[in-house]
């Protein structure tokens, strides 16, 4: 399922599990491994290929927290929905159904997290470093691991019970160590280190074993299976998200991760050194677009992309345009021109998926998407 179709659909099904969990029709039993009922919705998928949710009324005790460890926007939405896309593979949507991670805690997450101490004897994180006072001691011994994300997958049991059949777990890591620190004297300093990427990934299967056994440590996630994948995160300011990079599964009542896979995926922001570089002719094109775009006014327009290659192929085009409109009709105009040359002029591949997002100020104005199975593209302008 592309990315964009993705999160809006997801979108959707969270709105429709709210308007529909009055509906007894969808309402099921759900059994958890503690031996409690409760009664929720199941959402049906918009797509074969997709999962159907589980909506509960009462939320998940992790709901948002990970922004505690994973401060990149980018990251977090490449994070839920990649890990979605990629536990398919041990949990197919045929059989099972997802549900937002329930079973591990704030306070056992917290306490993976956080640096290994006296205080905390579990951390994963390293102790603080040699050092003149607590910047320096941070600076010397980054955290590397940031944050670990539980999804659940279900199965049903009978006609309107469901149980726990894995979890998958996406592990992220720091690519830059951003973090504020306070002294004993309560002041606080910033902290921003560049991790040498390579050095975090070879030390990153470590981590991922003590996070299974810790996770076996869960009463409820003793004995399922744990579908486990390695994230690097971008830097915090970064216009494009970090990439899975590892993935490995773990069988049944195991806490022991056997062999590792390489997930190759990563994404390209356009322009930049890193496209002129190393996608030259995927470059050459984004100029052709951007140039062409840029024709329709004289004044200023600020246009980005972004490419998301998949086993190095370009699999999926994110374009966002930035413009100052003074009125609605110049917003049509500007966004029916934007949609003929994606339908007439576009310089890449066809068989690759678009998405064009217009703003003007930062405002949302209109979205334009175009997949290969689409004869011309969807528009859409906002009326605000």
């Amino acid at each position: 399922m592309k990315k964009w179709l993705g999160l809006v659909i997801l979108s959707c099904l969270l709105i429709l599990a709210s308007c529909s969990s009055n509906d007894n029709n969808n309402k099921v039993i759900k059994n958890n491994t503690k031996g409690d009922k409760e009664k929720v919705t199941i959402v049906p998928q918009d797509d074969s290929k997709d999962y159907q949710a589980i909506h509960s009324k009462t939320p998940s005790q992790t709901r948002g927290y990970i922004g505690y460890g994973v401060t990149n926007r980018k990251d977090i939405d490449e994070m839920e929905m990649g890990l979605m896309t990629l536990s398919k593979e041990h949990f197919n949507p045929d059989k099972y159904v997802f549900q937002e991670g329930r079973y591990l805690s704030e306070d056992e997450i917290n306490g993976m997290l956080q640096r290994k101490s006296k205080k905390n004897p579990d951390g994963l994180n390293p102790p603080y470093g040699k050092g003149s006072n607590i910047q320096e001691k941070a600076m010397n011994s980054p955290k590397e691991l940031s944050y670990v994300l539980e999804q659940d997958y279900l199965v049903k049991e009978s006609d309107n019970k469901y149980k726990l059949g894995g979890v998958s777990l996406a592990i992220s890591f720091n690519s830059v160590y951003h973090d504020k620190v306070m002294d004993s004297k309560g002041q606080t300093y910033d902290v921003d280190k560049p991790l040498d990427p390579n050095k975090v990934k070879a030390n990153a299967k470590n981590y991922a074993q003590k996070v299974v056994q810790r996770v076996r440590q869960n009463k409820d996630l003793k004995n399922v299976p744990i579908f486990v994948t390695l994230y690097l995160e971008a830097s915090p300011d970064s216009l494009t998200p970090g990439y899975f990079f590892n993935k490995a599964y773990v069988s049944q009542g195991s806490s022991d991760i056997g062999g590792w896979n390489t997930v190759n995926q990563k994404y390209v922001l356009f322009p930049s050194s890193n496209a002129n570089d190393k996608y030259k002719e995927d470059a050459q094109s984004f100029d052709k677009f951007k140039s062409d775009v840029q024709s329709y006014f004289n004044n200023y327009i600020g246009i980005t992309g972004e490419g998301y290659y998949k086993d190095n192929e370009l699999s999926n085009l994110t374009f966002n345009i930035n413009l100052k409109f003074y009125d609605k009709t110049e917003i049509v105009g500007f966004t029916q021109y934007v949609a003929s040359l994606l339908q007439n002029k576009f310089p890449f591949d066809r068989s690759i998926p678009v998405q064009i997002y217009i703003k003007s100020n930062q405002q949302p104005e209109a979205v334009i998407v175009k997949n290969p199975d689409m004869d011309k593209p969807f528009v859409h302008v906002y009326h605000q």
